[in-house]
């Protein structure tokens, strides 16, 4: 529970003490926290991922706010992440782990729950190969947690993986998808809408000839196929579409969005996958062409939800929505070590005043905690409150007794990163003259 400034505003006309604005009882060892789990890396990704000049930033301590409160409230929208398995091959980055090991298939996965995530979407190319098995891993950590589920993508490049020697792209496709019935698609966890199991697909219409219609009437279960872009929406064989990050549209593809999102409420028997991404920087991937689209300080991230909320409502539901990507590292969307949001905090105590100051932009903050330690490393919280309030009377706290270290937490909005600074010391005098 914390305090808005709204709330406080009568008392500054009354009263007007230091401390108003903060909640006014204490809760502290409700939520029991450390130093270290409050400023060390809280994340998937490597301990060891320094930031890069693609924009991807270090592993660090991320904002595990659920993402949905990023959408318009009443919102029953059912959130993905993109996955790249590949990590660990010699052919990609070295980002300090590898999409076939079960372990870090866990720490993804619990990651993505702890931040609100429903499930993933798997960039998928093919049978028997390094991406396959760590499918199969993504999809029984997948089954241990109630709720979260996985679906497939499958890349254009699942084409040329050998699963079909000698056949047309459609036949290859056919085979592809037998192989995904036989091996995914009867997971319980597995994504289904009204039974179907969904299934997207990247660029395999580019080049290739393909008669949807025609897989759709080779295959014994029924699949729900999902397209790319607007156009997607009108494909013959299309069951909805999906949005995706567009850096070489000036306007951090807001316009782009703007489109996919009227089109697809003129579909309405079709399913529509939003999109929500960071930002796009293609210089340090082997097949970059100097692609690039700016973060913002998380602003674009932020940008892209807003998107979303000018279009839909608890009246007018968007059913799902992509962040583009958990971990593509290569192309600098990962939002698996969190996102920038360039925001540094400076507290100060005057008596028993504690005061903050926040540079950069605190629409990117979701609110302060303010803890207390007696040993600098275990902290109990004793309040939180709401952006806009930046100091707090800590004799309207229930300090615990004797000299105590006092941190101020910014705690950022979703995947956004949180920042602690160093504590001030404090040794409560309330009621003592």
């Amino acid at each position: 529970m914390r305090t808005s400034l709204a709330a406080v505003l009568p008392l500054l006309l009354s009263v007007c003490l230091v401390g108003c604005g903060s909640h006014n009882s204490t809760i502290g060892g409700s939520q029991p926290a450390t130093v270290a789990s409050q400023t060390a890396n809280n994340t998937s990704a490597a301990t060891t991922f320094p930031s890069q000049s693609n924009g991807n930033m270090g592993s660090n301590n991320v904002s595990k706010v659920d993402v949905h409160s990023l959408l318009y409230s009443g919102n029953k929208t059912k959130v993905f992440a993109h996955m790249m398995l590949w990590f660990g091959q010699s052919n990609h980055m070295n980002v300090g782990y590898s999409s076939t090991d079960p372990a870090q298939v866990h720490r993804q996965i619990t990651d993505m729950i702890s931040r609100g995530i429903d499930g993933v979407v798997i960039d998928w190319y093919g049978p028997n190969n390094f991406v396959d098995t760590a499918t199969k891993a993504v999809m029984h950590e997948a089954e241990k947690h109630s709720g979260f589920t996985f679906a497939i993508m499958i890349d254009r490049g699942a084409l040329g993986s050998g699963a079909c020697p000698g056949c047309s792209p459609e036949q290859t496709l056919v085979q592809l998808l037998q192989y995904a019935k036989k091996n995914y698609f009867g997971s319980h966890a597995y994504f289904t809408v009204q039974g179907q199991p969904v299934v997207t697909n990247f660029n395999i219409d580019s080049g290739n000839a393909v008669d949807w219609n025609a897989v759709k009437a080779a295959l014994s279960t029924p699949i729900r196929f999902l397209f790319q872009d607007d156009v997607g929406f009108s494909h013959p064989a299309s069951d909805g579409s999906f949005s995706w990050v567009m850096p070489q549209i000036g306007d951090f593809g807001l316009s782009y969005l703007a489109n996919f999102y009227g089109t697809g409420e003129t579909f309405k028997n079709e399913n529509t996958i939003g999109a929500a991404y960071k930002g796009f920087n293609d210089q340090l991937a082997s097949w970059g062409s100097g692609r690039a689209m700016g973060q913002q300080c998380g602003q674009t991230w932020l940008q892209t939800f807003s998107q979303v909320n000018n279009v839909y409502s608890p009246s007018r539901q968007l059913p799902f929505l992509q962040l583009v990507t958990w971990n593509d590292y290569e192309e600098g969307t990962e939002i698996e070590s969190g996102i920038d949001n360039c925001v540094s905090l400076k507290v100060t105590l005057s008596g028993s005043s504690l005061q903050w100051n926040i540079s950069g932009d605190e629409g990117t903050v979701d609110h302060y905690a303010v803890y207390s330690s007696s040993d600098g490393q275990q902290l109990a919280e004793l309040t939180q409150t709401d952006v806009g309030v930046h100091s707090v009377d800590l004799c309207s706290l229930t300090v615990p007794a004797g000299q105590q270290q006092i941190f101020v937490q910014a705690v950022a909005k979703p995947s956004l990163t949180n920042r602690m600074p160093g504590p001030v010391s404090y040794t409560p005098q309330c009621g003592k003259s």
